[in-house]
């Protein structure tokens, strides 16, 4: 594969998944219904679009990957909604920086979990990103922004733990059909949460019904879906990183449509979690590693 063509799907990738944010400040459903939607549009799509590749792996799938891909779309579901949900109390760069830390939960788990060989540039990163989490989570707390700080991280923490899930089944199962089913299980996730909690399935407007379909399109399927594909080309740092650029189209969309401007502690914060977790992600690459 030619690299322009790989960088350009790294930067449409970025720049589809600083609209997600965006969008979800526009609209006036629930985090809960919002992620259903997403993830509810998502199959649909992809189920539609390719129903042959979709079909052809549900069928080689073992009963022991399908359990795993139920999993993942557990904390898929909670990575979602915490982090919809932690757009109401934080600013968007604040909420896109704490999610961001997910990068860091993944390289935890590998060394505590999988007891992977640790490294000094690793542990640096890590120091490094957490004390940029301090200084935005001490602003954030004297104005009253500290929930939605948590909230965010909590969905950082989801997201690291539905990537580790799925990362050995996606060596075996085609990315259409992983997509499929693992939006499926954590759209029905959601739908009992939403059914329970009674909270409407269709009372909304015509805005926040374009919201639940771009929000697909884009960042669902234009950002992960095509970060996905683009792994079989690039290192996994290399794409990590990349994603971290979601924080800055984020931040100035942000500023450009909300006037949300950057206070002097989530940019001191900031940079200090984008040179964590620079660092620990090309630790990994690191051959002396």
């Amino acid at each position: 594969m030619r690299k322009p063509i790989i960088f350009f799907s790294l930067f449409a990738v970025v720049l589809c998944l600083a609209t997600s944010s965006i969008m979800i400040k526009f609209c006036t459903a629930p985090a809960a219904i919002i992620a259903l939607y997403r993830l509810f549009f998502i199959a649909v799509i992809i189920g539609t679009v390719q129903a042959g590749s979709v079909f052809r792996g549900f069928q080689t799938l073992s009963r022991q990957d399908l359990r795993r891909i139920i999993a993942a779309g557990v904390f898929l579901a909670l990575h979602l909604a915490f982090w919809m949900q932690s757009l109401k109390y934080t600013s968007i760069s604040s909420s896109v920086l704490f999610t961001n830390l997910q990068v860091i939960f993944v390289f935890m788990f590998s060394l505590l979990i999988l007891k992977e060989k640790l490294n000094s540039k690793l542990v640096v990163g890590v120091v490094i990103a957490l004390g940029g989490s301090i200084i935005i989570g001490s602003g954030d707390l004297v104005h009253g922004k500290i929930f939605g700080d948590l909230l965010a991280l909590a969905s950082g923490l989801f997201i690291a733990i539905y990537l580790a899930v799925g990362k050995d089944i996606r060596s075996r199962v085609n990315i259409m059909t992983y997509t499929v089913l693992v939006s499926i299980a954590a759209c029905l996730v959601l739908l009992i949460f939403t059914v329970t909690n009674g909270i409407p399935l269709f009372a909304y407007p015509q805005n926040d019904w374009l919201i639940f379909v771009l929000n697909a399109l884009l960042p669902g399927i234009g950002g992960h879906l095509v970060l996905n594909w683009v792994l079989k080309y690039v290192k996994a740092p290399v794409a990590s990183v990349s994603v971290l650029g979601e924080t800055v189209g984020a931040s100035l969309l942000a500023y450009l449509i909300f006037n949300e401007a950057l206070l002097w502690y989530q940019v001191a914060g900031g940079l200090f979690i984008l040179s964590g977790i620079i660092l620990a992600a090309f630790s990994e690459a690191d051959p002396s590693n």
